[in-house]
């Protein structure tokens, strides 16, 4: 068995022989780049003249966009070969690189300034993808494996997610979630996620599972003939009131922020020196990964006695569910980012750790800060 995943924007490969991180040619070339133009041009925002018009370097911006924006966004399996869907600040792509040898040359499907992959399945010669848009929506596409074309199946002012193709070629299964806009465009609310099937033949398109406070997400059909999903509680971010103690900390912040403007206009040179340096992220924000649109807490259930990684971060509400034929759900784990089959094993993620569960048995194939998202490989002709 081999199950590729993604952790923190990179991705990896699970072997019987244990897991190793697989780098990506075009997401290091991008990053070298950045760096290389960012050294280039330092000359021109050193010394005292760039210094004393306090200009800042636009290729260090660029760099520091490029570091924290480049990710591998998407993997799956075909021909024994791994296919990942990269994203970048300028562009998107398909690329291939052979499973076995990290070290071999990567081959291009598709680089496109506008393509960004969010999700992708493949069933046999046919990929199909979840692809984001610069409007805020996602929307599924379908392309033929080695061609660089490829169709968009849905519209809307949605977020289309998930897709899964059946082994007929036929029956398409994907979450959707509707947008709500004001009137300058912006998106104001998410829908809850609902699950539909489109038959790719006749276009018919059926909703399966909705409900106003559910999400249900993920769709896959088992090697059983059900489909499974996970569902969790729909919630809907709305603003904070602020308190008395909030309003108070924003009047004190207004008056210091005035401050240092006065003091900086009687000594820039002095208030430049005073002024901290952020040195990065917050521990707290470093905490905190989004998976689903939802932001979840990478410590979370961590033993603190024995700093042992016993538990996933994904919250028990997030259930894997089995729907068969005649509607009847069952509830088969709770805490599960992603998941997959091999053969009648079930293949999951809890957000910290690989597993694989047969016949009631766990066994923990491997471990990480965070795993949002894994694959078991399965047969695919090109």
């Amino acid at each position: 068995m081999k199950v590729l995943f993604l952790s923190d924007g990179e991705m990896g490969l699970w072997t019987d022989g244990g897991a190793t991180m697989l780098h990506s040619e075009r997401l290091e070339k991008y990053l070298s780049t950045a760096r290389e133009l960012e050294s280039r041009n330092a000359w021109k925002y050193e010394g005292a003249g760039a210094q004393f018009q306090h200009q800042r370097s636009p290729y260090e911006m660029q760099r520091r966009l490029a570091e924290k924006d480049c990710h591998v966004a998407a993997v799956a399996f075909c021909d024994g070969q791994v296919l990942y869907g990269l994203s970048t600040p300028d562009m998107g792509g398909l690329y291939l690189k052979p499973a076995d040898d990290d070290a071999a040359p990567e081959s291009s499907w598709l680089s496109e300034r506008t393509f960004r992959p969010r999700d992708m399945h493949v069933q046999g010669d046919q990929v199909i993808l979840a692809l984001d848009t610069p409007q805020g929506e996602c929307h599924i596409a379908r392309m033929t494996a080695g061609t660089s074309r490829y169709d968009v199946l849905t519209l809307g002012d949605t977020q289309d997610t998930a897709p899964f193709l059946c082994a007929d070629g036929r029956t398409l299964y994907y979450a959707s979630a509707g947008f709500a806009r004001n009137e300058e465009g912006l998106i104001i609310a998410k829908g809850p996620s609902a699950l539909l099937e489109m038959d790719l033949k006749t276009g018919k398109l059926q909703e399966i599972l909705a409900e106003d406070t559910v999400d249900y997400l993920r769709p896959r059909k088992g090697p059983d003939g059900c489909l499974y999903f996970i569902r969790r509680p729909y919630e809907q971010p709305r603003g904070k009131r602020l308190t008395l103690v909030d309003r108070a900390k924003n009047v004190g912040a207004f008056f210091k922020g005035v401050g240092k403007l006065f003091q900086f206009i009687g000594d820039p040179e002095g208030a430049a020196k005073r002024t901290p340096r952020v040195a990065g992220q917050s521990e707290e924000a470093a905490q905190k990964r989004m998976l689903e649109g939802v932001l979840v807490d990478v410590t979370r259930a961590k033993n603190a006695d024995t700093d042992d990684d016993e538990h996933g971060c994904v919250p028990e509400t997030w259930q894997l569910m089995r729907r068969e034929a005649d509607g009847k759900l069952t509830e088969i784990l709770k805490g599960v980012a992603d998941y997959d089959f091999d053969g009648d094993a079930l293949v999951y993620s809890d957000g910290r750790r690989i597993i694989r569960l047969q016949d009631g048995k766990k066994t923990v194939l491997h471990r990480a800060a965070f795993i949002p998202r894994l694959v078991v490989e399965k047969t695919c002709v090109l």
